[in-house]
């Protein structure tokens, strides 16, 4: 008699893994969490854990019932799927734009803009909250209009048969094609088109790029990411096409070339862009405010703050957005690990007649090396605005000092937080926050936040 064939046994379920055939589950959504998701409370199975946990269902509204498919374990709850709203609220609108829901660029098309915005300033409470911090003035909102965003970074990927451009989708790496972006101004979104073609003519098949495009007051400044050098024959390509579509500058960079500095492919004119009263001419590629109105916004809080201090401190300074105004009726000290940027800086208070005595430049990894003690001494006013991982180094280091007024600009309420409670800590008051809307139907929110020692 043959041995009996053992059957396989069975693969077991991961803890802490969905079953790739978890069943949908009903929920109500109560709120709007941190990145944009509603969040509801379902009964959810993972590994061999069965109970009730909270749910991130993107593109959904507190008060809607919707129907949707667990996908993931993110730790603090389940990222879902949605599959059908089974019933909706007012505040629900049309979104804007025909790429919304694949395109990773926004979140929150779909939301009324006045319980949007709310939602936005509750945001920052929340963290401030969470520290301790409550008692303080919140300015009213200042908000972003539709088509004013001037920079975007474009991810760029050859296939067989045609090019994509576009940003990627919401949660993965698939580029999502756009014919259409409602944030950006609208010489940004005539360009989609044009470098999607002039891609497909430079890249092989699986070859990837990257386009970063800044909306200057001279023009449109354009960087180009490629996987190889171009040869004579596409620079030649390129400078005809910079021409054609009328750019002010366009420059390029080969993807994982340790010399970060952009070659020059097209200069039809100058590449500037005014801060305060000074023209800039800022590195290819430059971090900027994301729309001039928010710039706008920033420089005017903080100048309001800057009365009647004489000299001034600008840390993470980049090419002078606040550095400049400042040093119209004072002496200004600026500062930031980006060498580029300082040169772009010094170079354009040098040609505005704005030596050393007026404003000083400095490069310095200030994540690593911060301005501390006897360095702080003698300054009225320091302002900081870091990237979003926030200045833990340097807050504390201004929270030991004696300054009397310090401005925080951050695009990230949670580090801003952390970084307002070392202060407050340090003997500092929150007296006002301005929060600022730059970045039009995503999770993020700039604020600037005036301290008084």
């Amino acid at each position: 008699m043959p041995p009996r064939r053992r059957r396989p046994a069975p693969t077991p379920i991961k803890k802490g893994r969905i079953p790739a055939n978890a069943g949908p589950v009903d929920i109500e959504i109560e709120s709007v969490g941190g990145r944009g998701d509603g969040v509801g409370r379902a009964t959810v199975k993972i590994g061999y854990d069965e109970r009730e946990r909270l749910v991130f269902v993107p593109f959904t509204l507190p008060g809607e019932r919707v129907r949707a498919r667990p996908v993931a374990d993110r730790g603090e709850g389940v990222a879902a799927e949605p599959m059908e709203l089974l019933s909706t609220v007012e505040d629900r609108v049309d979104a804007a734009c025909p790429h919304f829901m694949t395109c990773g660029g926004c979140a929150l098309q779909h939301w009324r803009d006045e319980a949007y915005q709310d939602w936005k300033v509750a945001q920052i409470r929340q963290h401030l909250s969470r520290v301790g911090l409550e008692t303080f003035h919140m300015a009213p909102l200042v908000a972003a209009e539709p088509g004013t965003r001037r920079r975007a970074d474009f991810a760029v990927r050859r296939l067989s048969d045609r090019t994509v451009l576009g940003f990627h989708e919401r949660g993965g790496n698939k580029i999502v094609p756009l014919d259409t972006c409602p944030v950006l101004t609208s010489p940004l979104q005539a360009l989609l088109h044009p470098f999607s073609d002039q891609m497909h003519r430079v890249l092989e098949p699986g070859e990837g790029a990257d386009v970063i495009l800044n909306h200057l007051h001279t023009g449109i400044d354009a960087l180009v990411v490629l996987p190889h050098s171009p040869d004579l024959a596409q620079r030649e390509a390129w400078a005809e096409f910079a021409d054609t579509e009328g750019l002010a500058r366009l420059s390029m960079r080969v993807a994982g070339d340790p010399d970060p500095m952009p070659e020059p492919l097209a200069a039809r004119h100058a590449a500037t862009i005014r801060l305060g009263s000074v023209d800039v001419a800022p590195p290819p590629g430059a971090f900027l405010q994301a729309t001039a109105a928010g710039e706008t916004a920033i420089r005017e809080a903080m100048m309001a703050a800057a009365r009647k201090t004489k000299r001034r401190l600008d840390l993470f300074s980049g090419i002078g957005t606040l550095s400049l105004p400042l040093a119209a009726d004072g002496p200004v000290l600026a500062v930031d690990g980006d060498a580029a940027a300082i040169r772009a800086l010094r170079s354009a208070a040098d040609a505005a007649g704005l030596g050393t005595a007026r404003l000083k430049t400095e490069t310095r990894d200030l994540f690593n090396l911060p301005l501390e003690g006897a360095e702080l001494d003698g300054f009225d006013l320091a302002v900081f605005d870091p990237p979003r991982a926030g200045a833990k180094a340097q807050a504390a280091a201004l929270a030991a000092s004696k300054i009397p007024t310090i401005v925080s600009v951050s695009c990230n309420p949670a580090t801003f937080a952390r970084d307002a409670a070392a202060l407050v800590e340090g003997g500092y008051a929150l007296e006002r926050l301005v929060p600022i809307d730059q970045f039009l139907w995503s999770p993020h929110i700039e604020l600037v936040a005036v301290f008084r020692r």
